[in-house]
């Protein structure tokens, strides 16, 4: 067990925005842009100020999350993120605004799974995530806590008292019986067309490539330096896949609740592709 898995930390699941790395700025930057943009659309349609402040605001929180959620699916490659980022914007201006709290689920699962931050994750960090969880589960549909469960399997829980290594994984299934039963248990399938269909079909298969690739990682933890292990970052692109491709062809959350996601998986697909044609099919 390496060191610091056996320490028991209020917070690690944070990452820094350091404004001496030119990509941090640029994103903060790119996202100011997209405020702005979605603010003064917004206005020239006709609406009051507060309504076309929300509507900057959902403009850059998407290109924001984007960028967030492609580094996580694929640290390796900052150009994948920014990709991430104009596809989110698209997709915000086109379908309308994500499900936030659903994103920011998805960007506290692949942390749990591929632990970027270089850390375990923190007391807080489990309240955070059953608490989203939970209210997900209650809110949206009875599967999150299930998807909820690998995550944790991922967060070394055997640092913590035998009571609590017990409790943590079982708790999810549980809360998710519960509200199955009192949601009826429904599972809808999805009523999209076939365009809708294929589209998202083609990038969830696309991402595929890029999982076996991450045989090595050269990306290190943020707080460790140490590198990343391959097998957690390829864990957490599948999860992220998975999960997102049940959700939304169950007909559990329309294409814009996600649409970031889809466009960070996008972005990873293109980001690999783009390298490999570059530097040739050699590499990694």
């Amino acid at each position: 067990m390496a060191p610091e898995a056996g320490r028991l930390r209020l917070t690690t699941i944070g990452r820094p925005i350091v404004l001496r790395v030119p990509t941090n700025r640029a994103i903060l930057v790119l996202s100011l842009l997209a405020l702005v943009a979605g603010l003064v659309t917004r206005l020239l349609q006709g609406e009051t100020v507060g309504a076309s402040l929300i509507g900057g605001l959902q403009w850059a929180g998407s290109v924001f999350l984007a960028w967030a959620l492609a580094r996580e699916t694929d640290p390796d490659r900052w150009y994948s993120a920014f990709i991430a980022a104009a596809g989110a914007l698209a997709g915000v201006v086109l379908l309308g605004p994500p499900s936030f709290l659903l994103l920011f689920w998805f960007v506290i699962g692949l942390r749990y799974i591929n632990r970027t931050t270089g850390t375990a994750p923190g007391l807080l960090d489990f309240v955070a995530l059953y608490g989203i969880a939970l209210w997900l589960g209650v809110t949206a549909h009875w599967t999150i806590p299930l998807f909820t469960l690998p995550t944790v399997l991922f967060a070394d829980i055997q640092r913590f008292p035998k009571p609590l290594r017990i409790a943590l994984p079982l708790a999810l299934p549980a809360a998710a019986a519960i509200m199955g039963a009192g949601q009826g248990w429904h599972f809808l399938v999805s009523d999209w067309g076939w365009l809708e269909i294929g589209v998202l079909s083609a990038v969830a298969l696309l991402a595929v490539p890029v999982i076996v690739s991450y045989r090595s990682v050269k990306s290190v933890g943020d707080r460790t330096g140490e590198p990343l292990r391959p097998h957690r970052v390829q864990w957490g692109l599948g999860w992220g896949v998975a999960a997102a491709v049940i959700l939304s062809f169950s007909g559990t959350s329309a294409i814009q609740d996600l649409g970031p996601l889809w466009a960070a998986f996008a972005g990873t697909s293109l980001g690999w592709a783009s390298e490999r044609l570059v530097k040739g099919p050699g590499l990694r």
